[in-house]
């Protein structure tokens, strides 16, 4: 497993309420958040994916992101 997907797994096993595109950019330094989160899936992980009903802020704007939730 890559480096970067572990450190998704990890971050997502040990946050129960799951994980925003913006958090795991900003925590782990992840730019493409959604593509370890499928290399998860191809893996046997249950990740549901649930978009935010509100726009949250970034640096140029507000933007509708995903949160991923990994499920037992």
């Amino acid at each position: 497993m890559r480096h970067q997907t572990q450190k998704v797994l990890d971050y997502l096993q040990s946050h129960q309420s799951g994980a925003s595109t913006i958090e795991l950019r900003r925590e782990l330094d992840i730019m493409h958040p959604s593509g370890r989160v499928d290399e998860l899936r191809q893996l046997g992980y249950n990740i549901l994916t649930h978009w935010t009903n509100e726009n949250q802020p970034t640096a140029r704007g507000r933007h509708r992101v995903a949160r991923y939730v990994l499920l037992n």
